[in-house]
């Protein structure tokens, strides 16, 4: 990257994918005024019909048909659509993926109430308190359910290629190897990757799949002869600080996104701060949350939401113990001892699913299968035919609802091991122990039996250093279609 490259002269076109983002915004917003313009004419009609309600005659002397009342509500319409706007709900880099979307809508709403209310105090304007409450809590539930909605539309459009940036990796060949395993797994995130840049020294054809498109010194000159929409630079020494600065200088006529991959393994955003010191970006790493007030909320939740389900589901623990009962021969329950917080033993129970003596075909079947550490097979001869039904459902997993009750257990974590599993762990691995297996997790939402040993720990590491009661939420909320769906369940 020389001076040559500094000079390059601006490009008269626009990248696609700046104009995906265009087109795609612009029809969010155009959903954001269609659901609340429909919230406030509810609201109206609602107040309409209640209108000779004492508590409305309390709130308020205005008629619905005010209009007064029409007028301010349209202006609170343009107000909320500036606060999403001001929020960022509608940037590249929250859609698709993750929760700052939805965190971001719900945290402008709130700001947006709190303007509403505290002006509407200060001018002594009657908007009736509940008019205001129906349409935040109406409005707020609409507008992430059409962000969800959209949000699936785009995934689809991803998973074919369309409405993604088109990426090349810059770095050494194992640095991008490692960025290629994981963003080029993930099209959700809106990252094509479809090449790489190397040192000159490796004369390398491909790495990762991914075909070589030139060398670092490059990378300027592959941005401009092809339609690149961003360039992520991996953490390496051949990637220094004055390359990146370089880099993005070069770059500024080509409205190309840089995005830098810190050498930062299984920390997730909310744990990482950036603090500059005379011109220097350190990122400072906050402990994991495994104490404490936290852990303390966490019990709580898990133990509030397995009686919650233990008594939902109350019909289809009948249901499935007579089916076992009468379809085969055996107790309904099997009792495996499974490894758990801090290497505790406990006894995991499940409904089960295989013949009476599964057990002890287990080394047979191990040692064809190759699988020296997690083993899963997909046609396994020991299950029994209502066993294969409640494995693909996960109904067979519902009686660890009662080893959440009682401590062992919690409704979101890391797999529970088997204690032949956890002799063959390594130091990273062992990581898992820190918090209590879980009934699902990133594994199960992730490809559950499809998974291979190294992406199971990947994930569970993961998940232990950066959970939270929100990422427990959405884990749960995505495993209901994990598990509607079947993938990977056998």
């Amino acid at each position: 990257m020389g001076e040559q490259d500094v000079k390059t002269p601006r490009r008269a076109t626009s990248r696609r994918g700046a104009d995906w983002h265009r087109r795609y915004g612009r029809l969010l917003l155009a959903s954001d005024v269609v659901v609340l313009l429909w919230v406030f004419a509810t609201a109206h009609i609602a107040w309409a019909v209640n209108a000779k309600d004492a508590l409305n005659e309390l709130d308020a002397g205005l008629s619905p048909y005010d209009p007064a009342l029409i007028a301010v509500s349209l202006f609170l319409v343009g107000v909320w659509l500036v606060a999403l706007t001001l929020a960022g709900t509608r940037e590249p880099i929250v859609l698709g993926a993750g929760a700052d979307e939805y965190k971001r809508i719900v945290t402008s709403t709130l700001m947006w109430f709190a303007l509403v209310a505290f002006t509407g105090y200060m001018v002594r304007f009657a908007v009736p308190r509940s008019y205001v409450l129906v349409s935040v809590a109406f409005g707020l539930l609409l507008l992430l359910l059409s962000r969800w909605s959209w949000r699936q539309w785009l995934v689809m459009r991803r998973q074919r290629g369309e409405m993604s940036s088109r990426t090349i990796v810059v770095g050494t060949p194992g640095a991008v190897e490692r960025i290629i395993g994981v963003v080029g797994t993930t099209s959700q995130f809106g990252y094509r990757l479809i090449g790489v840049c190397i040192p000159a020294r490796d004369d390398a054809d491909s790495i990762g799949g991914l075909p070589v498109v030139g060398d670092l010194d490059e990378v300027v000159k592959v941005v401009a002869n092809g339609d690149i929409d961003a360039v992520l630079v991996t953490s390496t020494d051949a990637t220094h600080a004055d390359m990146v600065r370089q880099l993005g200088w070069a770059l500024e006529p080509y409205d190309v996104e840089i995005i830098v991959a810190p050498s930062l393994a299984n920390i997730a955003g909310p744990r990482v701060h950036i603090r500059p010191v005379a011109g220097l970006p350190l990122l400072h790493v906050e402990e994991p949350a495994y104490r404490g007030a936290s852990r303390w909320a966490k019990a709580t939740f898990d133990r509030a939401g397995s009686i919650a389900l233990l008594i939902a589901a109350s019909p289809v623990f009948l249901l499935t113990a007579l089916a076992i009962k009468l379809t085969s021969r055996g107790p309904v329950f099997f009792r495996q001892e499974r490894v758990g917080h801090r290497g505790r033993a406990f006894g995991m129970i499940k409904f089960r699913s295989m013949v009476v003596g599964a057990e002890d075909m287990l080394a047979e079947l191990q040692a064809d299968s190759g699988n020296e550490v997690m083993f899963k097979m997909r046609d396994d001869p020991r299950v029994t035919r209502v066993g294969r039904f409640i494995r693909r459902t996960s109904i067979d997993e519902l009686p660890q609802l009662l080893n959440v009750v009682k401590g062992d257990m919690s409704l979101v974590g890391p797999r529970p091991p088997l204690v032949a599993e956890v002799s063959g762990y390594g130091n990273d691995a062992r990581r898992r122990l820190l918090v209590r297996p879980g009934i699902t997790g990133l594994w199960q939402i992730s490809g559950r039996s499809n998974l291979d040993w190294e992406e199971t720990v990947r994930l569970d590491l993961y998940y232990v250093e950066n959970w939270s009661l929100v990422g427990d939420l959405v884990i749960l909320w995505r495993t209901l279609r994990a598990v509607i769906s079947s993938e990977g369940a056998y």
